[in-house]
């Protein structure tokens, strides 16, 4: 009973982590297209005051992947000569496509999950 409770346990963990990516990346993009451009450690700061804790490890390697998918552009920057140089990103045609897409198969979803209610 122990061996079945912990593997239903593990089956949770994997779901709530699945569930987690997919939200975090469909936050990340609405996040982007409010503020049009933001660098990693503003989108960590905007992400837990919006109470999503994000870690960096989790962040910046899904900044990556979508910047190679063509999803978010990248740019160094330096603010001032002084400064350190930091990477902007921003929703890219096929980033403001792809947000369009996931909020409407989110809300569909969630209109389901809503009518089971009922």
């Amino acid at each position: 009973m122990l061996c079945i409770l912990i593997l239903m346990m593990d089956d949770l963990e994997n779901w709530k982590t699945q569930i987690r990516k997919g939200y975090l990346e469909l936050c990340l993009l609405r996040l982007l297209q409010r503020h049009k451009r933001l660098y990693g450690f503003d989108i960590l700061e905007k992400l837990e005051k919006a109470h999503l804790p994000v870690k960096e490890g989790t962040l910046y390697p899904m900044l990556n992947r979508m910047t190679s998918e063509k999803t978010l552009s990248a740019v160094w920057e330096t603010q001032n000569l002084k400064g350190h140089p930091r990477k902007y990103y921003s929703l890219t045609k096929d980033g403001s496509r792809a947000l369009q897409e996931m909020e409407c198969d989110f809300e569909k979803m969630m209109d389901v999950y809503r009518s089971l209610e009922v």
